[in-house]
């Protein structure tokens, strides 16, 4: 239940790629082109949205 909790803080750039990759199964290519970047923004915004629930940082905090 915490970790829904913190995913639903995220800012929703955040929420949604990590949405997609974990739960959609979409490779970072396809999140990249879904949102109209490279597969490289993909990988950091979602290695950054992971960072953010392990610390539990809120969206004010970002």
């Amino acid at each position: 239940m915490e970790v829904f909790r913190r995913v639903h803080i995220l800012d929703e750039t955040s929420k949604e790629v990590l949405l997609l990759r974990i739960t959609g199964s979409f490779s970072f290519r396809e999140i990249g082109e879904i949102f109209g970047k490279n597969e490289n923004w993909a990988r950091v915004t979602f290695y950054r949205a992971k960072q953010k629930i392990a610390k539990g940082e809120k969206k004010n905090e970002m």
